[in-house]
């Protein structure tokens, strides 16, 4: 929200968000305002009152899936797709580690670091089993996806 100016007359930018919701529809963007004006006005009556929005942004937040010892992050190496504007095989990840990740940081982060000097995703195998278990899940889920499409032919 750009904010009308101070005593030097100058906008001042305010960034207000976020939403969190589980659907399979993201909110429009009036229901994003909606909800992010319900929820801060009470805190910024002089911004929604007297600034103007000046855009909405938008994201995806990854969960990671919940397994015999909690979430499990999703780490390893991405290779981006082949269509990408920019494909490559040099993207490495880290995420999903929700509130254990206050815990667990440290020990996921140097196992990737490992991986990533050295160059070999394996690594993580040898500390973390199970740690491309995101990307097992996505295959399954690809190769369902081909077998119902070729029933369909």
């Amino acid at each position: 929200i750009d904010a009308p100016g101070n005593q030097t007359n100058s906008p001042q930018r305010f960034v207000i968000g976020a939403t969190h919701e589980f659907k399979e529809d993201a909110l429009t963007p009036n229901e994003v305002l909606e909800e992010l004006k319900s929820r801060s006005y009470p805190l910024a009556q002089h911004l929604w009152d007297h600034g103007t929005v000046d855009r909405l942004t938008s994201g995806v937040r990854l969960q990671s899936n919940r397994g015999k010892f909690g979430r499990m992050p999703i780490i390893g190496r991405h290779n981006s797709a082949s269509s990408s504007k920019t494909p490559t095989q040099n993207s490495w990840i880290f995420t999903g580690l929700s509130s254990r990740g206050l815990i667990h940081h440290g020990l996921f982060g140097r196992w990737l670091a490992n991986a990533v000097i050295n160059d070999n995703e394996e690594m993580l195998r040898d500390d973390f089993a199970e740690f491309d278990w995101w990307r097992r899940k996505k295959e399954k889920a690809e190769a369902l996806a081909k077998k119902a499409s070729s029933s369909r032919m």
